[in-house]
């Protein structure tokens, strides 16, 4: 419906201006730097309605959801994090932009899987940033992957270790997902994974570690007390799958 309905009517009803519609026509259906340069310039301009154009724009030309998540949401935030040590761009500019991105993998949330485990009876899990940890939107990518594929999500960004120890002391969890980009001591994610742990309802709580730092620090998951070490968001689901689900239940991965 996002795709078919939605998506082509603001681009009807908000077009940009003549320049962006050339830039955005140029570019498709490449994802590469310049696309992202383009995407995060837009994310973090004055016209809350030209990122949804882009993308209209984009699945028309037959780049996937799936693409546009990770090939361009990921990196165009990333980008946009840059404007601001750049100082291209004030902390408004970047919050409004994050903000965008947001909204859009909300909007371009797929439905559930073949399996419909979304109710009360679906495995469920609930991600939060390493302590400190300042990129939060790979989470919300992440979170997409596991409830398009049927899993029940929560993402606790306050920073309060108090919050985030209150939520899995009250609420059932099946695993726990935590992201580090910048670089910290290994004892303080360790640290964390350990209070959750024992203060989850669930005493066999399954842990995944991901982020820019478990990527260039192979073998840090385990260093840590988690369970897994996944690459992104595709990749955790299929690891969490494997490792709580049965097999002849087992979830779809992004699709």
């Amino acid at each position: 419906m996002v795709e078919g309905e939605i998506i082509p009517r603001l681009m009807l009803a908000h077009r940009p201006d003549d320049t962006e519609i050339e830039a955005i026509q140029a570019l498709r259906p490449d994802l590469g730097p310049e696309t992202t340069e383009v995407f995060a310039r837009l994310a973090a301009s004055r016209d809350p309605n030209a990122l949804a154009v882009f993308v209209g724009e984009l699945l028309s030309a037959g780049i996937t959801r799936e693409q546009v998540l990770l090939e361009l949401l990921v990196p165009t935030a990333r980008r946009l994090g840059e404007f601001w040590s750049e100082d291209t761009a004030s902390f408004a500019e970047v919050t409004v932009g994050l903000g965008r991105l947001q909204h859009l993998v909300r909007a371009l949330g797929g439905a559930p899987a073949q399996h419909d485990r979304s109710g009360e009876g679906s495995p469920s899990v609930i991600f939060a940033p390493a302590p400190q940890e300042q990129h939060t939107f790979g989470l919300f990518i992440v979170e997409d992957a596991f409830r398009s594929a049927g899993w029940r999500t929560w993402i606790e960004t306050s920073q309060s270790r108090d919050d985030l120890i209150d939520t899995v002391r009250i609420h059932w969890f099946d695993a726990f997902g935590v992201s580090a980009s910048r670089d910290m001591p290994a004892e303080t994610i360790a640290e964390q994974i350990r209070d959750v742990r024992a203060a989850s309802r669930n005493p066999d709580l399954f842990v995944l570690f991901g982020g820019r730092l478990s990527q260039e620090c192979p073998g840090l998951a385990r260093a840590v007390g988690a369970d897994a070490d996944a690459m992104d968001g595709e990749h955790a689901v299929m690891l969490a799958s494997q490792a709580l689900l049965p097999g002849d239940i087992a979830l779809s991965p992004l699709r």
